[in-house]
């Protein structure tokens, strides 16, 4: 089954701020396939055989048209098995319950609704953004060697664990570590720290020497991982960024 490829494109509106993107299908694009394609289509892969393709597209279009027709006439839905539902709606709004329909403030709409057979499950078709770029992912930060240490929780002076996924090894990665100030909320201390072992699931990280005071022996710690990456648009450099924070004790 040949895959579907899609496109991204930035969101507007309020969600914007949260660097949302929404995915329009890009297989095909500009290239609607006509009655006589679909036809065609049915044709080859054994849909419909025993009749004219002239005939089947004339079966296809008289059954639309009567559809239309009928629904003017008497206004009845018509279904087509499970696949499509086609009703008349009135649109506009009624004063009362005596209010008559006003051409000038109502209007008759066809209104087609896919049935079961038009709601396939999509499971097992390919979808590919060739835009992707890989992303790592941060899943838990512990203290290291400390059996039963629970996720977001790390020891004072202790190595950290980071647990992930498609960490780069390539070099492209850093790594910093910063905490707030417990008596000016407004004030961090932002520490580079030494990155111990690295593999595409795991980081090992030294604890930094800038939180090494008694005074943050407590508190609430963020590691921020970080590569910088070509930008697809022109020469620059973005940078992929992820944080994950952990509440930090003696023991």
């Amino acid at each position: 089954m040949s895959g579907i490829t899609v496109q991204l494109h930035p969101c507007t509106g309020s969600v914007e701020e949260k660097r949302c993107y929404r995915a329009t299908v890009a297989t095909g694009r500009g290239n609607v396939m006509g009655l006589d394609e679909i036809v065609a289509y049915a044709f080859d892969r054994g849909y419909i055989f025993g009749i004219k393709r002239e005939a089947v597209k004339s079966v296809v279009r008289g059954i639309f048209d009567s559809i239309i027709a009928g629904i003017k006439e008497d206004g009845r839905t018509r279904s087509i098995d499970d696949y499509l539902s086609v009703s008349l709606r009135v649109r506009g709004k009624f004063e009362d319950e005596h209010d008559e329909f006003d051409p000038a403030r109502h209007r008759l709409a066809l209104t087609l609704a896919p049935l079961k057979a038009f709601r396939p499950s999509f499971r097992g078709v390919e979808v590919d953004n060739p835009d992707h770029r890989r992303q790592f992912r941060l899943y838990s930060v512990r203290a290291a060697d400390v059996e039963g240490c629970r996720n977001r929780h790390v020891l004072w002076r202790r190595d950290i664990v980071v647990q992930g996924a498609d960490f780069p090894t390539d070099g492209s990665m850093g790594v910093s570590v910063y905490m707030h100030d417990k008596d000016n909320p407004k004030a961090w201390a932002d520490c580079k720290t030494r990155v111990l072992s690295c593999s595409e699931t795991e980081l090992r990280l030294a604890w930094p020497k800038g939180l090494e005071d008694e005074a943050y022996s407590s508190g609430v710690l963020t590691v921020a991982v970080w590569r910088m990456v070509e930008s697809s648009d022109d020469a620059d450099k973005d940078v992929q960024r992820r944080e994950i924070k952990a509440s930090i004790s003696r023991e």
